[in-house]
């Protein structure tokens, strides 16, 4: 299926994911079906919480006060597992492109969740993440090319794997503001959905299925949240936006797809960068707690909750449609693009430090400050 780009505005986007919809009513049924899934199972998730005591621990790079349930992502897992699958058995020709994702992506959340219970140790959940990402790519998906230069399997298989393990991470550190880690990760699927629906209806299909199970979510976790994912949603979360693009589609995609898969994520790889530079700087273990991350930066500058979050879902949105773009230009044109665009979140995260910094400076300095005689 050809399209071609008259309107270069958000507004074309939306007209495509419409138009996909509308053209795909089964798929709008499974998204309705996710949706209300995850969003039924909330509460009952809240009541178990509750009853067995299953809050997030304040403090480290927490900004929330009082108890709240952490275990909401088994909603939106169990939602897109479920949903997937029935969706996959209807094609039965996608069912082998369906399971290793879902059966990957279930075992990072399960090991996630018993983090988030009994505090496993690093190195565990380090092993957990390559034998996932390694069922995903022995199962053929992996990177094969970066721009014109085409990759030996070896090395392609090598790097989607520091790839989904850097993604996965990075979304779990992302993840310290109501509503900010499944904002992100909707507006990444929703993207994803948008590109797919050019050629690889399927994996439109599945982008959307489970960007409807997260917004179930959402729906309990916007500000101010009744309950949160947890270690075991974010990292679900990571896992499945660094492997849905490995599914092949148009050769523009194919061609960029690492690039635009680095500026889509550019919010938390360059705050997961931040984080592992400061902690290394400071001589702390890169898994150490603290509160310098992108939102708490923000919060710091005198944003509230819900600023913040619409500053940070602005940038995304922004990202998904140069994304969407890129897609249509020729191979360099979309790599300048691209590169302008990661430039530019970085030019910000560069500002919004400085800023943080002199705030900080300023605070320290008053603090000091003799009292006048």
């Amino acid at each position: 299926m050809e399209v071609t780009v008259q309107n270069n505005s958000a507004f074309h986007y939306f007209k495509l994911m419409l138009d996909f919809v509308i053209k795909n009513a089964e798929v709008g049924i499974f998204c309705l079906v996710s949706f209300a899934i995850s969003a039924l199972l909330i509460p009952i998730i809240i009541k178990v919480c509750e009853k067995h005591k299953l809050y997030d621990t304040t403090g480290g790079r927490k900004i929330h006060s009082g108890n709240i349930p952490r275990l909401g992502g088994l909603a939106f897992v169990l939602a897109y597992c479920t949903t997937a699958l029935a969706y996959a058995l209807i094609f039965h020709d996608w069912i082998s492109s369906t399971i290793p994702f879902v059966l990957s992506g279930f075992i990072i959340f399960v090991f996630g969740f018993l983090d988030d219970i009994f505090n496993l140790r690093a190195i565990l959940k380090l092993l957990v993440q390559v034998v996932a990402a390694l069922i995903v790519v022995c199962s053929g998906f992996w990177f094969r090319n970066i721009g014109a230069i085409q990759l030996p399997m070896v090395v392609g298989m090598t790097v989607t794997v520091l790839w989904i393990i850097g993604i996965i991470n990075a979304f779990n550190l992302i993840d310290g503001m109501d509503g900010l880690c499944g904002g992100i990760s909707v507006l990444i699927f929703l993207t994803l959905a948008v590109i797919y629906s050019i050629s690889q209806e399927k994996a439109a299909a599945m982008s959307l299925i489970l960007a409807s199970a997260v917004f179930g979510f959402l729906v309990y976790n916007k500000p101010k949240a009744k309950i949160f994912m947890g270690d075991g949603g974010s990292q679900f979360l990571g896992f499945m936006i660094a492997t849905l693009p490995l599914y092949r589609t148009t050769e523009n995609f194919e061609y960029n797809k690492l690039f635009i898969m680095i500026t889509l994520c550019s919010i938390p790889v360059l705050d997961c960068i931040a984080a592992i530079w400061r902690r290394t700087r400071e001589h702390r273990s890169i898994m150490s707690a603290d509160r310098a991350h992108l939102h708490h930066k923000l919060l710091y500058l005198g944003l509230t909750v819900e600023q913040a979050l619409f500053f940070v879902l602005l940038l995304q949105f922004c990202l998904g449609i140069i994304c969407c773009l890129a897609m249509y230009l020729r191979s360099f044109n979309a790599v300048v693009l691209l590169f302008t665009a990661f430039t530019f979140i970085s030019i910000i995260f560069g500002m919004i430090h400085f800023f943080y910094r002199t705030r900080m400076a300023e605070k320290h300095d008053t603090d000091h400050e003799e009292p006048a005689k």
